[in-house]
């Protein structure tokens, strides 16, 4: 079923499409309904539908003004229908330089909905085909993944590469590639194993990036597909680069997804401000998509998330068995946890019992350290050293091993929901200090507290049981309340206490979320007293 949001501020009109049209039986549901583009450019931070079906004239942000805001911060490739009872040539090219597939005029019969959903549906099925007919993608992809580029943009990303800063911007000249730039990073995508899908998601970049003054250069790496972001803004916009890296990386992840029905991962290592360490940015942007796998739900993660998920050191230069363990103790289960120490064991060697053990004890003493606490905590009492005197045989040392990884793990799990606490409380408190400020949004907090917006959002949600924009609404409405209750002043300036710089859409937002105007609130409130 292809998702449809429905934005109309007249609600018998809304009621009366939703409740009449024969959704499901045309291959559409509506995932959602929203009266006006504000409320519904809330809904998008949750979910991006297939397609949007929307009024033009409506308050507080009219149809033209959130198709905009969806074409710059969500998406290139939903589809967008313009539902209006007004037949104006100005709306007409506002529509066409937007990309709206159609623009229908009100009133609209059943019929009309019916041939307009298989029309949409006919068009979606239409443009994902497209990219998986690999007789319709153009040769000049082909021809532009030759092997010199490709050779010298890997060479970018190996930090055993010798040539200097000017030399490879004199190099990426001969490929009328522009790599100059005062701030860097670099992001690495899951490579799908097909070709394809694989050129599919070339031509799906292309279009995406499209117009970007700075876009995105990107290139096959052993399985993986990598993008370098540059930007010529100086050190002191680091966050504007990282969350302008976010957004596009989020319009990519979903016309992704639109097109052809897949799940992407991606990692995004640090910002650098050389080109010489590029190398390290692309370690971060592996390290982090790896963790994709560890928290599923994060499907963009930075690696400066990882530190503020665990606020630990990084762990270097560890063995790939050393690597597992740490992995396994640190953020997976007690099952997982034995069989990265079995890995340790796969054969019937006893020669080397006492170094194994070590080894695994060494590292699990790291994690403690990382975590504040000691290796004797976990021993409980035992004499480590009286312990492995008695280790004679390879299972007396696995169980042994085990027993302290896993009473390991347990401890990790234990301080990572604190940490989950810490970080929401963190978030919370910040609300509550900034609800005031109209412009307080969801970058402002991310920037604060050095987290992307992706990863925010989805851990708030998920700890709090809401979203980051309705905890700041409820926040902003229940000072409204105190306000309209405990004093005399007119809505407009409660409104502007509260953090709404438009008074009408704070009266209209009050009365979604509380069924009463602010002025019925308040006599409510006073004939009661």
């Amino acid at each position: 079923m292809y998702k449809i949001l429905l934005v109309d501020d007249e609600d018998a009109v809304r009621n009366t499409i939703k409740d009449l049209t024969p959704w499901e039986a045309h291959g559409f549901t509506v995932s959602a309904t929203a009266s006006n583009g504000r409320e519904a450019l809330d809904l998008l931070d949750e979910e991006i539908p297939d397609v949007i079906l929307t009024d033009i004239r409506m308050p507080y942000m009219d149809g033209i003004e959130f198709i905009e805001e969806v074409r710059n911060r969500y998406s290139a490739s939903v589809e967008i229908i313009i539902l209006s009872g007004y037949d104006e040539f100005t709306f007409a090219q506002e529509a066409v330089r937007l990309k709206v597939a159609e623009y229908v005029l009100k009133p609209v019969s059943v019929e009309s909905m019916v041939e307009l959903l298989d029309r949409t549906r006919e068009r979606i099925e239409s443009s994902k085909a497209q990219y998986l007919d690999i007789e319709k993608l153009s040769p000049v992809y082909r021809e532009a993944l030759s092997l010199y580029r490709e050779k010298f943009l890997q060479s970018l990303i190996n930090p055993a590469r010798k040539e200097s800063e000017e030399a490879i911007l004199a190099d990426a000249g001969e490929f009328n590639l522009s790599l100059e730039g005062n701030l860097y990073s670099v992001a690495v995508l899951e490579y799908p194993s097909d070709m394809t899908t694989s050129l599919a998601l070339s031509r799906i970049s292309d279009e995406v990036f499209e117009g970007e003054s700075e876009r995105p250069i990107y290139f096959q790496n052993a399985g993986q597909l990598v993008y370098i972001f540059r930007s010529s803004m100086g050190s002191g916009y680091t966050s504007l680069f990282k969350n302008q890296i976010f957004r596009s990386l989020s319009l990519l992840r979903e016309s992704v997804e639109h097109y052809l029905s897949r799940s992407l991962n991606i990692g995004v290592g640090d910002i650098v401000t050389n080109i010489m360490d590029l190398p390290a940015a692309y370690k971060g942007g592996v390290e982090a998509l790896n963790y994709t796998t560890i928290y599923p739900e994060q499907h963009i993660i930075a690696r400066t998330d990882i530190e503020n998920i665990e606020n630990e050191k990084d762990e270097k230069d560890l063995g790939e068995l050393k690597a597992n363990l740490v992995l396994a103790v640190k953020f997976s289960t007690a099952e997982d946890v034995s069989r990265a120490v079995d890995a340790f064991f796969p054969s019937n060697d006893i020669d080397e019992i006492q170094s194994t053990v070590l080894f695994i004890i060494t590292a699990i003493s790291e994690i403690c350290y990382a975590y504040s606490r000691t290796l004797n905590e976990l021993l409980d009492g035992t004499d480590l050293f009286s312990e492995l005197a008695k280790l004679g045989s390879l299972a007396s040392a696995r169980q042994f091993c085990e027993d302290i990884a896993v009473r390991a793990n347990q401890m990790a799990s234990g301080a990572r929901e604190n940490s989950h606490i810490q970080f929401v409380e963190k978030a919370k408190r910040l609300i509550i200090r900034n609800y005031e400020n109209p412009l307080f949004g969801l970058d402002e907090l991310c920037e604060e507290i050095s987290v992307s917006p992706a990863y925010f959002s989805t851990t708030f949600k998920k700890e709090t049981g809401t979203s980051f924009v309705q905890f700041l609404t409820n926040t902003r409405i229940e000072k409204a309340k105190e306000l309209l209750k405990n004093s005399n002043a007119k809505t407009y300036e409660i409104a502007d206490k509260v953090g709404f710089s438009e008074p009408n859409y704070f009266s209209f937002t009050f009365k979604r979320n509380v069924g009463l105007s602010p002025s019925q609130y308040r006599n409510q409130f006073r004939s009661q007293g």
